[in-house]
């Protein structure tokens, strides 16, 4: 999950994903100025969730890879 290869493809994608989904769901309290701790939480799910998803994609895809290379 933390290797430099599954770094390097999930943290961009947890960062633009995350940016939309806070515009997206927290935008006019951020920009309102009336951000409160809970929404600082929030918008930090927002940037987890999709990290998560990703690496969890990233190690499937590697462990299919090495599943197939040691069948052969």
């Amino acid at each position: 999950m933390f290797s430099a290869a599954s770094l390097a493809k999930c943290v961009p994608i947890a960062v633009v994903v995350g940016t939309l989904l806070s515009l997206v769901n927290q935008g006019s309290v951020l920009f309102a100025g009336s951000a409160t701790a809970v929404t600082w939480m929030r918008v930090l799910v927002n940037y987890l969730v999709p990290f998560c998803v990703s690496s969890a994609g990233f190690f499937g895809s590697r462990r299919a890879m090495w599943r197939e290379q040691h069948r052969r």
